[in-house]
């Protein structure tokens, strides 16, 4: 009799608990078939060709002054009394005038930066050098600093929290490279990126939810940036905030609504940028386990939009500014591609090396890749003054930098 209601309890018991123990989203066998049907996609090769092109766009618009659009950019580079007019010397009281807007020309020395330092031999590299030694000038960064520091009222939460992180990303950048250039750079950047740093970790500290949408203002993004400077500086102190304010923000999330993307005008995926920084805080088992109730199993269906072709073509190219370029794709569209490639990498990154969802990520990267390659030059200046910015941000990632 005993046997018997042990055979019952088992066929009862044990196999709802074997079920519970294979988790469908990891499941190897599915994901090896899966695997199968996807396309494969080479980008191009980041050779010295590839870096020159890359270099071209932020040397093709560091110098070139922001239009006065935008309360923010008359503030900063405009004096509005009857007719614009620039302010006097601005090259010298500036140093983050060109590239459309505030935040690109920030991100734009970052590039020149990383790029510089990866071929310190690149056929642009005086022309590079020049453009640190007219802008990273002790002059123009109090002059920066002078400008933040005196913002009242509305205009005080200019370039928070995007600007802040990309302008620390830089610092970062500078401070990590090993030449007389880097070090002259950063000391002269190190005054601005401690206020920087200081407002920024407050309002990190004040945020009771994140936001959550596709552009600047992401928090994910935006503490990804501010994550990749703590590395470079070892700012324990500002990467212990994020930390903590990543758990606190996003720890709990569940069933990230993939098929609600891409909003027209996005440039980054809220799904993906959120799974790509809390890989960067979690452990990886703790990351696994997380991102399995986050993001749906690679091979469902309300994941494929990240191999899908972003329709970027469709309706005018309007960047935040209200600029249009009639007829041509929409940028944040194109640069889209690279941004999630570049998540899409860091997810995989923060995964245990024997997750089966691994390859899966660095095959859907490598298609975001290839697709924003294709793109790449057809967004006009709205698109050539940020987007390759992107497109190094993913080349770093995939080869390791």
């Amino acid at each position: 009799m005993m046997r018997v209601l042990c055979t019952v309890l088992t066929c009862c018991f044990a196999a709802p608990l074997a079920a519970q123990s294979l988790d469908p989203a990891r499941d190897p066998a599915k994901i090896a078939d899966y695997i199968k049907t996807m396309s494969s996609a080479t980008p191009p090769a980041f050779d010295e060709v590839q870096r020159l092109a890359l270099a071209a766009n932020p040397l093709g618009c560091e110098d070139h002054p922001h239009a006065p659009a935008g309360v923010g950019a008359r503030q900063y580079l405009w004096q509005r009394e009857g007719k614009p007019e620039i302010l006097e010397e601005y090259d010298k009281k500036r140093a983050f005038y060109g590239c459309l807007d505030w935040h690109s020309s920030v991100n734009s020395m970052w590039m020149m930066v990383s790029l510089i330092k990866q071929d310190p031999t690149i056929a642009v590299a005086p022309a590079i050098r020049l453009d640190f030694q007219n802008h990273i000038r002790k002059e123009n960064i109090d002059g920066e600093l002078a400008y933040f520091q005196g913002l009242k009222g509305p205009l005080a939460d200019f370039e928070k929290p995007y600007g802040y992180a990309w302008l620390l990303k830089l610092y970062g950048e500078a401070k990590s490279w090993d030449d007389p250039e880097g070090k002259r750079m950063a000391a002269v950047l190190e005054p601005l990126a401690k206020w920087i740093t200081e407002n920024y970790i407050a309002s990190l500290k004040s945020l009771n939810y994140p936001i959550r949408v596709g552009l600047h203002p992401n928090t994910a993004l935006d503490m990804i940036f501010t994550l990749d400077y703590t590395n470079q500086t070892h700012d324990t102190g500002t990467a212990a905030v994020i930390h903590d304010t990543a758990v606190r923000l996003f720890g709990n999330d569940k069933h990230c609504a993939t098929g609600a993307e891409p909003v027209f005008g996005d440039f980054a995926s809220p799904c993906l940028a959120e799974a790509a920084l809390m890989g960067r805080v979690l452990d990886a088992p703790a990351y696994a386990k997380w991102l399995t109730s986050f993001l749906p199993p690679v091979y469902a269906e309300e994941f494929q939009v990240y191999v899908k072709e972003i329709d970027a073509v469709k309706g005018n190219n309007r960047d935040t500014t209200g600029t249009d370029e009639e007829g041509l794709p929409n940028a944040h569209l194109v640069g889209l591609n690279y941004q999630r490639a570049a998540d899409l990498l860091m997810i995989a990154n923060g995964l245990p090396k024997d997750d089966a969802r691994v390859p899966v990520y660095r095959r859907m990267a490598s298609i975001n890749a290839k697709q924003g390659y294709d793109k790449i030059g057809s967004a006009g200046y709205l698109g050539t003054h940020w987007i390759a910015t992107y497109a190094l941000m993913y080349e770093n990632l995939a080869n390791g930098k």
